[in-house]
């Protein structure tokens, strides 16, 4: 049985799943049951205190925290004697690392506002927040790989399954913004279209709804494909119905959580100084009624930028140049649309151009193929692929990903490739959603950091 005597975890042993064993063992010392261990649980209740412990959105999760903490302090001692006291500061103390993720160095004094970040992803809305100043007291996210490049960079582990009822009666109360990007494949026009139809995340809009009439923030902000405006509800079998699906979720804001919610908005985020024509609907709602006269930005008065800007500056590695067999798929296949009168197929962008929308799965990466003759190995290395492609074609790599969607350049990105792909695609532009934020905190009369 291995032994542990560790006093200052890594980020990546809380962030990566590397304390289910120690932990396991421990449980099993204690003659516990170990099946529904879940280490980012635990991780998510222990971060959340930590980095809000001075105020009450911490607090309330003080006792859950320092058993956890205690706990795990005994699992990486393991020949610490049972009888002894752990002292709380030796403890927290195992975690220090979370303070030294590179988001929260940049944020960690923001005390501004707070919000929530609901269906959280790697934390675009919170970065758009926290450049205005805002303290974020809770997030949630599902997918595993997700919440490690969350709390890597962002300090804390996400909440999971927001549909289960402990992980909502933990979000604190008095918030002055919850934001969501709340799912958007039932309702994306390349999706199957199914609307709240979809079981498994169409329905999740009412456990949304089920939150902002608990939690009653001051304003919501949520984002969402532009598809989302022209889809119907489908009954359980999947038939259309006669009410839009997006009428339904406006009915459910305005009547029935009170909210006064103006007309939802498409908004490209090339308007607001980021390289990729990338529409989104944006749905906002206040608290409080005001004058209802909200009108979102346009962003007229921040500059454009165009992928050149973007870019990587040096040379790319080859494995992201296109075989030479692919390459030729991907022409042929144009080539055979085209002359059926359609214009599917790969799309390039040059320095001067806009990047297309980031996608996520199917051919998604082709919609930015790049013409990059700098690297001199293109056409003297062959891979497990086969010869590289001749014409210089190659993908964007996930920094250039992450630029197009205004990542700053200390988010650090220590996953794969395709995952990387996936999580930047499903992202959010920010500074299209740190614009709308300005303006819904300037109309609800929210003090914020009006310098960024």
């Amino acid at each position: 049985m291995p032994i542990y005597n560790i006093d200052r975890l890594t980020r990546e042993e809380i962030f990566g799943g590397r304390l289910i064993t120690p932990m396991r063992q421990f449980l099993k010392r204690q003659g516990r049951e170990t099946k529904g261990y879940n280490q980012n649980a635990d991780m998510a209740i222990i971060t959340h205190y930590l980095q809000n412990k001075d105020i009450l959105a911490g607090q309330q999760l003080e006792a859950e925290a320092i058993r956890l903490m205690t706990e795990y302090y005994r699992a990486t001692h393991t020949e610490l004697a049972s009888n002894v006291m752990i002292d709380q500061e030796a403890a927290e103390n195992l975690f220090a690392a979370i303070f030294e993720a590179p988001v929260y160095q940049h944020f960690r004094n923001n005390n501004a506002f707070t919000f929530v970040d609901l269906f959280a992803g790697i934390g675009g809305f919170r970065i758009a927040l926290e450049q205005l100043g805002g303290r974020c007291v809770y997030a949630s996210e599902f997918d595993p790989s997700a919440q490690k490049s969350y709390g890597m960079n962002h300090g804390v582990m996400p909440f999971g399954d927001i549909k289960l009822q402990e992980n909502k009666d933990r979000i604190p109360e008095n918030i002055d913004l919850l934001c969501a990007g709340f799912p958007c494949q039932p309702f994306s026009l390349a999706g199957l279209r199914q609307g709240f139809a979809d079981k498994k995340k169409g329905t999740l809009f009412y456990d949304l709804r089920d939150i902002i009439a608990a939690k009653r923030p001051r304003v919501i902000l949520l984002e969402n494909v532009p598809g989302l405006l022209s889809i119907h509800d489908k009954d359980e079998d999947g038939k259309s119905l006669p009410d839009k699906t997006i009428n339904t979720i406006l009915q459910i804001l305005r009547y029935e959580l009170g909210y006064y919610v103006p007309k939802p908005e498409v908004l490209n985020a090339k308007n607001f100084g980021v390289p990729q024509n990338r529409d989104r609907v944006f749905i906002v709602g206040f608290l409080d009624h005001l004058q209802e006269n909200y009108h979102y930005p346009d962003g007229k008065n921040i500059p454009q930028r165009h992928f050149g800007e973007i870019r990587e500056s040096g040379i790319v590695d080859t494995r992201y140049y296109m075989s030479e067999r692919y390459w030729q798929t991907l022409v042929r296949h144009k080539e055979a649309q085209k002359s059926k009168g359609r214009g599917y197929g790969y799309r390039t962008i040059g320095d001067n151009d806009f990047g297309h929308t980031l996608m996520v799965g199917g051919m998604g990466l082709e919609r930015n193929l790049v013409f990059d003759p700098k690297n001199p190995d293109v056409n003297n290395v062959a891979d497990k692929r086969g010869e590289l492609n001749h014409d210089y074609i190659r993908v964007l790599t996930e920094r250039e990903c992450a630029r197009m969607q205004g990542f700053p350049e200390y988010f650090e990105i220590r996953i794969e490739k395709s995952p990387a792909y996936k999580q930047f695609g499903n992202s959010v532009a920010i500074p299209a959603v740190r614009e709308v934020a300005r303006s819904l905190l300037d109309y609800a009369g929210i003090e914020y950091n009006k310098k960024e």
